[in-house]
């Protein structure tokens, strides 16, 4: 048996998220029935290094799988793509050794959250961006940033419906990089996230940057009470990288 690591690239505006759900289509069911015509079967089973929400991106998601046929990895990333949608394509395939576990051998996760500002609507950000309407304090959103950054109990972070246990995470970076076109980007890395946790934080940075909250706050909301803080919309959010 050989066990071949994915890297899978997708626009998640379509989808139901990643995992496998009976209400809609998901990245993962898609991936697997192409797999399954690759290798002329129903599908082949894939597991993920973790779920995205519905609508959200992925520039770098994982996910392995286990074949008793040979395998040419590149022969695999082309032939499995031409039966994929134009919005989900497998990017890279490795073969990796047996102990290898695409959610369980993760080190660190980046994601990234893209803001624009502008008060008229610009179609060609808003596939992957967050339009905001008035100009934010960048300085202020990248002060509150190095305050989430460290091992926190984050659960006033999270919305309902996780079925994770504990809600103590590790941040190891969070920057503000504001590009000088008009475009934010919240860079965010750590060991694992809660349910929104990212969407919540960057909302909680923006609402910074416009001057409803302050530091104060952001130490108030990392003690475990909640403000009143919008979970961001899920189109700005990408998976930009998995680190194993």
């Amino acid at each position: 048996m050989t066990k071949i690591k994915l890297t899978i690239q997708y626009v998640g505006t379509d989808f139901c998220g990643w995992q496998s759900q009976r209400n809609g289509i998901s990245v993962q069911d898609t991936v697997e029935r192409a797999l399954g015509k690759y290798f002329g079967c129903d599908f082949v089973r894939i597991y993920g290094a973790g779920r995205t929400d519905v609508g959200v991106h992925a520039a770098g998601q994982v996910a392995h799988f286990v074949t008793d046929k040979p395998i040419n990895t590149y022969k695999l990333c082309l032939g499995v793509n031409t039966y994929l949608p134009d919005s989900v394509a497998v990017i890279d395939a490795q073969t990796v050794d047996d102990v290898f576990d695409a959610r369980f051998s993760a080190v660190a996760k980046t994601y990234c959250y893209r803001i624009y500002v502008s008060p008229t609507r610009k179609p060609l950000l808003d596939v992957n961006h967050t339009q905001i309407y008035k100009p934010l304090n960048v300085d202020a959103m990248r002060s509150a940033s190095r305050l989430l950054v460290g091992t926190h109990d984050f659960k006033a972070f999270q919305n309902t419906g996780s079925n994770l246990k504990g809600t103590i995470r590790t941040v190891y970076s969070f920057d503000v990089a504001d590009n000088g076109d008009g475009t934010i980007c919240f860079i965010v890395r750590g060991n694992a996230f809660l349910y929104n946790q990212v969407r919540i934080m960057c909302g909680l940075l923006i609402e910074v940057g416009r001057g409803k909250y302050g530091l104060d706050d952001v130490d108030t909301m990392l003690d475990g009470k909640r403000l009143r803080v919008r979970t961001l919309p899920s189109k700005g959010l990408t998976l930009q990288q998995i680190e194993y």
